[in-house]
């Protein structure tokens, strides 16, 4: 594009391309030639996903975890934000993780991927949920946890911390109580 004296059979499409593709927001680009004197450029944006937070910066990302550019506190929206190393990579996961749970999504303020291999899901109220590892694992967890809000109300309660990490056990933590209460699942 900054070579505008070139004639356009001299015009390389593909290198073009690629450069298009190395910026940031493209997602992919599609040039051609249409002679005798036009250059035809169709750009697929990538669209803002979540925001990952990084140890000096928050960063939009789209949907496969690409960085798209630095934004503030204030610009974050409603947008999840994401945290923990590798985190950026396990946006794809973390949505098909969230699926399984509709109702829960709105109320859900960030994730923090934990170890590379499991999540702690905090939500609006301040609490947070402890899933284990493993794809099925977790969301077999985030399910029953959804089933038990919804029959107890537990979002928004006094518990601090459900920590569902050893299956069937959930494990609450109240704040200003010395021992974890224990509910065994079925």
């Amino acid at each position: 594009l900054a070579q505008k004296d070139r004639p356009m059979p001299a015009v390389e499409l593909e290198a073009l391309r690629e450069e298009l593709r190395e910026l940031p927001w493209v997602k992919d680009a599609r040039v051609s030639v249409q002679l005798p004197s036009t250059l035809a450029i169709d750009i697929v944006e990538r669209k803002p996903h979540a925001v990952l937070e990084k140890p000096d910066r928050l960063m939009l990302i789209d949907a496969a975890g690409v960085e798209l550019e630095p934004v503030a506190k204030d610009q974050t929206g409603d947008k999840m934000r994401i945290s923990g190393p590798g985190a950026a990579k396990q946006v794809a996961p973390l949505e098909t993780l969230l699926a399984s749970v509709p109702a829960l999504v709105p109320q859900l303020e960030s994730a923090e991927w934990v170890g590379n291999r499991r999540w702690n899901l905090s939500f609006k109220s301040g609490q947070v949920l402890a899933l284990p590892e493993g794809a099925e694992t977790s969301a077999n967890a985030l399910i029953k946890f959804a089933r038990m809000d919804g029959q107890n109300r537990l979002i928004g309660g006094q518990v601090a911390t459900f920590d569902m990490r050893s299956p069937p056990r959930i494990y609450m933590r109240v704040p200003g109580r010395a021992d974890a209460v224990e509910i065994s699942g079925t």
